[in-house]
């Protein structure tokens, strides 16, 4: 990034980030994939985990877990270049992981009593209305987390200074 004048800015008299701002890429990181284990594995906790765990593990929890480490490591970039995490992209980080423990409490699993959640265990209607909360509590799960790691590296990159004429 150039300024006006062609040359690239002086970061020497940048004030230095706090430490924790390049621990939150980290955290980012962590979490993701803490919540990659929770939507795929969560319902074993409650004695309900069955037959689609590895269709879940291979598919969201895969995805999951990449987004955010890519969005960690975005972020943890963004901190030893010294500069700030848009608010935006902390947003949609804690909107993935709202909507992934929702996800991880409806999303279902086959067991020996048929299709169960966490929620509702195999009991209608709770169980059709879980089941259909979860579809789109894990699109905007995976919204959200692409969102974050675009923002993240649109961070990271800084932001490009307008040349006025």
């Amino acid at each position: 990034m150039t300024h006006a004048s062609g040359t690239l800015p002086d970061t020497s008299t940048a004030s230095p980030l706090p430490p924790r701002a390049a621990t939150f890429g980290y955290v980012v990181t962590l979490g993701g994939f803490v919540l990659a284990l929770w939507i795929c594995f969560g319902r074993f906790l409650f004695g309900i985990g069955g037959s689609l765990t590895p269709i879940y593990v291979v598919t969201i929890g895969f995805l999951v877990a990449t987004l955010h480490f890519f969005a960690g490591r975005a972020i943890g970039r963004t901190a030893q270049l010294g500069r700030r995490t848009r608010p935006a992209t902390v947003a949609m980080i804690c909107i993935a992981w709202f909507t992934g423990i929702l996800l991880g409490l409806m999303i279902p699993d086959v067991t020996a009593n048929g299709l169960q959640t966490i929620v509702s265990g195999a009991a209608e209607p709770g169980l059709g209305i879980a089941i259909g909360l979860a579809n789109p509590l894990g699109i905007i799960c995976l919204a959200t987390s692409i969102a974050a790691v675009v923002l993240a590296h649109g961070d990271a990159k800084g932001r490009p200074e307008l040349e006025e004429d």
